[in-house]
């Protein structure tokens, strides 16, 4: 995410803010910029990034390593995230499908015999709410209960996400 700044320019600038607004200049810094986190009890922890490329002939998708994310959330359990320093508005959340050794999400269609694309990335789209916390953070949270399976938060346009599991790790077919 580069916003014209670098980071070391943005941290100054947060420490700033922090100590006008009356706020140490540490109670912005557990928080790395961009990460999501979970929440984990009374805080929160980060989510694992992993790269996920993009690629694809007829079908253009965005690709994770493994069938299963490392953190995973019981499906009763809090389904809260925040992210820290960014605009939340980015990040989007997928519902991703599982195989015997990844985790994908379609981005685009393309049809050889017309010569068009289709984008269906928003189908995979999981609709979230966003709240504003504490020390430039904010909240993000499904608008619906998410059920069994994996997921990934992502920013627009980058070949990353964040990924987790909710319930028991499922065999995939």
């Amino acid at each position: 995410m580069n916003f014209g700044r670098s980071k070391a320019g943005l941290a100054g600038t947060l420490a700033l803010c922090a100590l006008i607004s009356g706020a140490s200049a540490q109670d912005t810094a557990p928080h790395e910029i961009g990460t999501v986190y979970y929440a984990d009890g009374a805080g929160f922890k980060a989510l694992e990034k992993e790269p996920a490329p993009a690629s694809g002939h007829s079908k253009f998708s965005a690709k994770l390593k493994g069938a299963h994310a490392a953190v995973r959330l019981a499906a009763g359990g809090a389904q809260k995230f925040r992210v820290c320093s960014a605009d939340p508005t980015r990040y989007k959340l997928y519902v991703l499908r599982s195989t015997k050794k990844s985790r994908d999400v379609t981005i685009t269609k393309i049809n050889i015999w017309i010569g068009g694309a289709k984008s269906v990335l928003s189908n995979s789209e999981i609709p979230i709410t966003i709240e504003p916390a504490e020390n430039g953070c904010f909240t993000m949270a499904p608008k619906e209960r998410l059920t069994d399976g994996e997921y990934s938060i992502s920013p627009v346009g980058e070949e990353y996400a964040f990924t987790f599991g909710v319930g028991p790790e499922k065999r995939p077919k």
